[in-house]
């Protein structure tokens, strides 16, 4: 039996105006590293309707958050047409693009991106501060959305006294400060427990019921978000592969082999590399000697074990972790798993 609330999204998506909120036509996005050239984004034909929810999957270096990047505005597509509200992004200049972030997008970090001298309460006003709202509407603004993710009892905290999913509620009442028409969200997940999981699905679904007029596309790897989703992509190797409507829908698009929940999964990278570390397919380089992006090969590069998939496995007298990777010249997140403690070497090593 349908819920009050999934007749009410429905009702809501099916009632909105023909008229997208945000278009990609033919985009894609090309990465030159030296004499090399990767195909981050190929062909993206893509229209956002007010009151969806999309959801994009895939595997890592798919091109997944440059398809969100390029949608901010913040990485410019090699080719092709971009328009939020009736802006063609993809001809904005700086100040367009600031005005288009602080005003019509909000993001939502996968690392939260808070400032750790502000409070929780300051975090959120920030982006009003900035767009110059008047002291009175920013404090009860502020008040409204930290009730709404429930943290208005922590608004004094600052982020090191808060655990992850109490710093992703604070990123997303962020996202939400200055009423943005579209929220594009990076593995919004990915960095906390699984009850925080499930809070923030429930709030992206309660926010486009009360707020029909908002579309909201989210990355992720977590297969869970499809319960809330009207369409979810699969992106791969940079392109929309294939599209499913809602759950109890067939596919849309069949491109590829499989239409049911396991294709899915199966696609993710960190499907994958679980597998392979079940399977006992191979032996993983250790975190410390992994020192470059498997997109472009830098070496600019940021890596931490990944809460997400973050479980440890024995294999192969390896202790393994999945880990993720911040490049700072593509400007790309990828994951992979890596061996935390390798007993065939380490633990007969002198030195260690």
């Amino acid at each position: 039996m349908m819920t009050i609330m999934e007749d009410t999204a429905i009702n809501s998506l099916e009632n909105t105006p023909k008229s997208p909120i945000a278009q990609l036509d033919e985009v894609y996005k090309i990465f030159k590293s030296g004499s090399n050239e990767i195909m981050a984004l190929k062909n993206i034909n893509l229209k956002i309707y007010p009151g969806e929810l999309i959801v994009i999957m895939g595997p890592s270096g798919s091109g997944k958050t440059t398809l969100l990047h390029v949608l901010a505005g913040i990485t410019r597509p090699s080719s092709g047409t971009i328009i939020v509200n009736d802006l063609e992004v993809h001809r904005l200049k700086d100040q367009g693009i600031q005005d288009l972030l602080q005003n019509h997008i909000g993001i939502i970090f996968q690392f939260f991106n808070l400032i750790p001298t502000l409070s929780a309460a300051g975090n959120v006003e920030m982006p009003m501060i900035v767009s110059k709202v008047n002291k009175k509407t920013r404090k009860e603004r502020v008040n409204l959305l930290l009730d709404e993710v429930e943290m208005l009892d922590r608004a004094n905290h600052r982020p090191y006294a808060l655990s992850g999913g109490e710093k992703q509620r604070i990123a997303i009442a962020q996202a939400f400060a200055n009423d943005p028409e579209l929220i594009l969200a990076d593995e919004p997940t990915g960095n906390v427990d699984s009850i925080s999981a499930e809070k923030i699905m429930s709030y992206f679904k309660k926010v486009l019921i009360d707020n029909p007029e908002k579309s909201m596309v989210i990355v992720t790897h977590d297969s869970a978000f499809r319960k809330i989703a009207d369409r979810t992509m699969i992106l791969k190797d940079g392109e929309i592969v294939k599209e499913y409507g809602r759950l109890d829908q067939k596919p849309l698009q069949d491109n590829f082999e499989g239409e049911n929940e396991t294709t899915i999964a199966s696609i993710t990278k960190k499907q994958e590399e679980a597998n392979l570390i079940i399977n006992g397919a191979k032996n993983y380089p250790l975190f410390k000697d992994i020192k470059d992006c498997p997109l472009c090969h830098s070496k600019n590069i940021l890596k931490n074990y990944d809460k997400d998939g973050g479980a440890m496995y024995y294999q192969n007298q390896q202790i393994v972790s999945r880990i993720s990777i911040a490049c700072r010249e593509c400007n790309e997140i990828s994951y992979q798993f890596g061996g935390i403690f390798d007993l065939k070497r380490d633990l007969h090593d002198p030195n260690k």
